[in-house]
């Protein structure tokens, strides 16, 4: 594709990236940004392209990945905080107990696969639903389920075993 069909498809196929990523759940802002990113990235591939169709879907995928980076980027475990149960917090030993259990959890999550820990992360602390989580990172929602479950169990399991000890 030449610089001058590029330039031609660019106003439609941002368009595109604008409306995937609202659908994938990012800020009107933030999806001019994402849409600025994959215009970016097809800049460089547009002397490899040879059809503006092939562009097009090109374009939806791009925009799905560059949402999820983005999402993997900004997440932080912090928000696990509000999962663990209260503790008083005049005691220093429930405290650092607290921290230490915080802590470990933060650890387990990351030790996740990747897509466990993604799909964990949005149900859990993003309150998502199921279908949702399944059109942002494009599986089936029998997957998501599987996976939400998969992971939920090896955290009870990881936890059963670290309170044996």
């Amino acid at each position: 594709m030449t610089q001058e069909e590029f330039i031609h498809i660019a106003s439609e196929m941002r368009a595109n990236a604008v409306t995937v990523a609202l659908k994938c759940g990012a800020a009107p802002a933030d999806a001019e940004d994402i849409a600025q990113d994959v215009m970016l990235k097809l800049w460089y591939l547009h002397e490899k392209m040879d059809d503006a169709t092939r562009m097009k879907s090109l374009v939806a995928i791009t925009t799905r990945h560059v949402c999820i980076d983005r999402w993997r980027t900004t997440r932080t475990h912090a928000e696990v905080g509000s999962m663990m149960p209260l503790v008083d917090e005049g005691s220093l030993y429930d405290r650092l107990e607290y921290a230490e259990l915080e802590q470990w959890m933060n650890d387990q999550i990351d030790a996740l696969p990747n897509t466990s820990r993604i799909v964990l992360t949005m149900r859990q602390l993003e309150h998502r639903e199921l279908s949702e989580i399944a059109d942002i990172l494009g599986i089936k929602q029998t997957s998501v389920s599987t996976l939400l479950a998969r992971a939920r169990n090896e955290l009870m399991n990881k936890l059963k075993r670290r309170n044996q000890r």
